[in-house]
């Protein structure tokens, strides 16, 4: 049975697709659901959030270089 952090990895994947999918090649993304968060990986770049997080970076960034500037930025708690 899914949990609701796998649906929320599901959305943060198909937000990403979606903004930046015909731009870029995505055969690499990796969006995974962990107990508290989702890690986000494509190549070397990485990422880690809440749903809410991550989908506010996706709403962002202009590009998908800037995602991935946006996901390096220490947030503030």
């Amino acid at each position: 049975m899914a949990r609701d952090i796998d649906y929320a990895a599901i959305a943060v994947r198909t937000a990403i697709v979606e903004k930046f999918g015909r731009q870029n090649e995505l055969q690499a993304l990796e969006v995974t659901a962990n107990d508290a968060s989702i890690s986000v990986v494509d190549g070397e770049s990485s990422g880690e959030g809440t749903r809410d997080d991550l989908l506010a970076a996706v709403r962002a960034a202009d590009s998908y270089a800037k995602l991935w500037e946006i996901l390096a930025t220490p947030r503030k708690s």
